[in-house]
């Protein structure tokens, strides 16, 4: 992410490297997410989660939390120059006086003498991922009975559900049809599968079409993501009826 560390000296090395220099005991880690140095004790996170959510031991954050305090280091104790960031807004000038996001910026400078330090940061746009969403619909119940037999006068209805995902109406998936339901009960056993691309960070789904037939390029939505179910009444002659 854009937090990672950059400097090619981890922050226990650099711990270590002013110990040394300033003739300063320690760094000792100890359990407990305690490291002392000199006569200050320090306390910390003791686990570091890597991009696949995986916890694992490391000194780093605890290095980091001296690093951080090292004017309070008797003798040899400094304040070191914190990270320097820019913040910047991003305007519109369709949109005057309403930010449409921040840009943080900084210079990073190393010695010639020390290993390179790592690629630069990647601030491409993030892609989303292909996912499939997969419905099974079993049967319905307590369904209202919307038409009258012609005949005996008895209520039914003819059921079918309707389902999509939000911002993709036009793709909207039907079951078959229950026909001549008197108790409210339709039996289905249907499958819907919804394919949709997943922006995992944002928790949205992103959707790519045109604003109207004549748009030359296509604009990107990000919209969260929501299951729609309806029930209808199938009608032959006239409109489906919407029942819940």
């Amino acid at each position: 992410g854009y937090n990672t560390w950059r400097d090619p000296m981890k922050p226990s090395q650099i711990l270590s490297k002013l110990c040394k220099e300033g003739k300063v005991d320690g760094p000792h880690f100890g359990p407990g997410g305690r490291v002392k140095v000199a006569n200050r004790v320090f306390t910390g996170p003791t686990e570091i989660e890597d991009e696949n959510g995986q916890k694992k031991p490391t000194d780093e954050h605890l290095a980091l939390a001296v690093l951080r305090h090292w004017e309070d280091i008797p003798r040899a104790g400094c304040c070191l120059v914190p990270e320097h960031v820019e913040t910047r807004p991003l305007l519109n000038p369709d949109k005057p006086g309403i930010e449409q996001g921040r840009l943080e910026m900084w210079v990073d400078m190393f010695p010639m003498d020390m290993p390179a330090p790592g690629p630069a940061i990647d601030i491409s746009p993030r892609k989303p991922k292909k996912y499939e969403l997969r419905v099974i619909v079993w049967n319905t119940d307590e369904v209202i009975l919307e038409d009258d037999d012609y005949f005996t006068g008895e209520k039914s209805s003819d059921i079918f559900v309707r389902g999509w995902l939000k911002g993709q109406q036009e793709d909207k998936q039907d079951t078959d049809v229950h026909y001549h339901s008197l108790t409210g009960e339709g039996n289905f056993n249907w499958r819907y599968i919804f394919p949709f691309d997943y922006l995992m960070a944002e928790e949205k789904i992103v959707i790519s079409k045109k604003e109207s037939m004549f748009s030359w390029d296509e604009t990107e939505y990000k919209i969260p993501a929501r299951l729609t179910l309806q029930v209808w009444d199938a009608d032959h002659f006239s409109a489906d009826d919407f029942l819940g």
